[in-house]
């Protein structure tokens, strides 16, 4: 009997090692245009080197946002767009997050501030501008990351 229960758990530590999971974590998303505060919580999800960040509004579930990053070939994708890696960068006091955009040229480009550990910082997308941060800050400290991102983003390399 103790023969047969020893493979289902060999099976059973393969599958929870394989996967790391990171739950209801506090995110508050700030806007550039309005001083409202969204309470968010994410969840991230690492399952065969593919990392899965959930970012989830308790007030309204069409705001819910999916984010999936591919490290093997440096991409995100969210909703139906696949957005890559540029050559611009933003440096916070501790993390270096990469800037992604999708490959199409359009008049409403949209840029997303990452890094694979922590996850989406900015959402950069005409008329829509939001930063996800794990702490809550000031108006002025909103502003000046706000700047420093737009900043960064407008780097010529």
């Amino acid at each position: 009997m103790k023969n047969v229960n020893l493979p289902r758990l060999l099976v059973l530590l393969f599958v929870i090692s394989c996967a790391k999971e990171e739950k209801n974590i506090p995110i508050f998303g700030y806007s550039l245009h309005n001083d409202k505060i969204q309470k968010l919580k994410l969840n991230r999800i690492q399952k065969n080197n593919i990392k899965y960040f959930e970012y989830i509004n308790s007030n309204d579930s069409i705001k819910d946002l999916k984010v999936i990053f591919n490290p093997e070939k440096d991409f995100l994708l969210v909703d139906m767009d696949t957005f890559y890696v540029t050559k611009n960068r933003y440096n916070s006091k501790v993390l270096e997050f990469k800037m992604y955009q999708t490959k199409e040229n359009k008049s409403h480009n949209r840029t997303l501030v990452f890094n694979d550990t922590y996850g989406l910082l900015a959402s950069l997308a005409n008329g829509a501008d939001f930063i996800f941060l794990k702490d809550s800050v000031s108006s002025n400290d909103r502003t000046i990351i706000f700047k420093e991102i737009f900043l960064d983003l407008n780097k010529i390399n």
